[in-house]
């Protein structure tokens, strides 16, 4: 009798041992992906920085060359909006122009032989269009050359407007191009400023930082 009863208490121990090690083996593995997914967002996170970045870096220089061949950038003057309905018109006005489909106050040249060259390298943005309230994103080859003009904006990788002004609104030197970032908002531009704008906490995220001009 002495021998059975010692040896479920063994067993007992056994068991119990085996159990904390399970638990012990799990919450390794729930800390592993947990470490794995928030590198994951981060390097996610950066790339999709990174990749707004090399867009903008892009479009300033595709307006440099725009100004030099033109004499001025693509103007925004004419739309009339606030900063929520302003940044898909004024950012069909930057494609538009800079892929020579109309001119730099918006006029169209019309017939595809009167367009001039264009000054988006390349197929490396992604263009969406206003779906009623909503962004789609849509395919448009830069080298299409059909009389009609298109209704894009190019977008950053929050599928959300690049917001591009000029003259500038808040009445800064040169034009305003920037990114609202991963939480898609910013300030308000829109209205003259005598100095810096005093930034929200959605502006933190801006791209580059300083837009709209905190500096």
């Amino acid at each position: 009798m002495t021998f059975k009863s010692s040896s479920k208490s063994t067993n007992i121990r056994g068991l119990g041992f085996t159990l904390i090690e399970l638990l012990i083996v799990m919450a390794i593995i729930g800390i592993l992906i947990g470490i794995t997914f928030s590198g994951a967002t981060y390097i996610f996170s950066a790339q999709q920085e990174k990749k707004a970045l090399a867009d903008m870096a892009a479009l300033k220089l595709a307006l440099e060359e725009f100004k030099s061949e033109h004499g001025d950038y693509p103007r925004t003057n004419d739309l009339e909006g606030d900063a929520k309905t302003l940044p898909p018109l004024t950012g069909k006005r930057l494609f538009l122009a800079l892929s020579s489909y109309v001119d730099k106050h918006g006029e169209p040249y019309g017939n595809k032989e009167n367009r001039p060259k264009t000054f988006m390298k390349g197929d490396v943005f992604s263009l969406a269009e206003k779906d009623g309230k909503n962004i789609k994103k849509v395919t448009l080859g830069l080298s299409d050359s059909g009389d009609d003009t298109p209704e894009c904006f190019v977008v950053d990788p929050w599928e959300n407007p690049y917001v591009y002004d000029y003259p500038r609104r808040d009445g800064k030197l040169g034009f305003l191009l920037f990114s609202k970032g991963s939480d898609m908002g910013s300030s308000d531009f829109t209205s003259k400023e005598d100095g810096p704008i005093e930034p929200d906490e959605k502006d933190y995220d801006n791209l580059p930082p300083n837009e709209p001009s905190r500096l």
